[in-house]
């Protein structure tokens, strides 16, 4: 017996965003990991300056809701899990990043991340967009995303 891909995975979208400037920065917010088994965040670059670069993009832990605590999960530097020798820098240029909740310093009760994504100059416009999917729900059930709700919260199956 198979299970739908919405009883086990919740999808959280990190808004469009020009992120062109000092430091400027879009992220998905603090998702909560707790049974959760893994997450994929996927981050593409839409108009883009030719001259700047995605400086930073990470997964970031914390303790709860607010960020308290928080601290890189994946790194982004010279030789990190984002390679910022190698940038993307181009319209529909992506990164995929993947994390394992084990990945996460459960002994000092990091239980959320966050999907962080910065540029640092500024030279014009810099959209980026970006999605982190939470997947491997331990207790699955009919609506992990949220209960359905007419023209708001859709389901669709085809097998129903």
């Amino acid at each position: 017996m198979s299970q739908r891909l919405s009883e086990h995975a919740s999808i959280d979208l990190m808004d469009l965003a020009d992120i062109g400037g000092t430091n400027a920065q879009n992220n998905s917010g603090w998702l909560s990991m707790q049974s959760y088994a893994r997450a994929m965040a996927y981050v593409e670059i839409g108009t883009w300056n030719a001259g700047d670069d995605l400086d930073e993009c990470r997964f970031q832990q914390a303790t709860d809701s607010s960020g308290t605590s928080a601290k890189d999960l994946t790194t982004d530097a010279s030789g990190g899990n984002y390679d910022t020798d190698n940038p993307v820098d181009a319209d529909g240029d992506f990164v995929v990043l993947e994390v394992r909740g084990e990945d996460m310093d459960a002994d000092n009760e990091f239980d959320h991340i966050r999907l962080y994504v910065a540029e640092g100059g500024n030279s014009g416009t810099d959209n980026v967009a970006g999605v982190v999917i939470r997947y491997g729900y331990a207790y699955p059930k009919k609506a992990v995303q949220g209960a359905a709700s007419t023209g708001s919260q859709v389901y669709v199956d085809i097998n129903t």
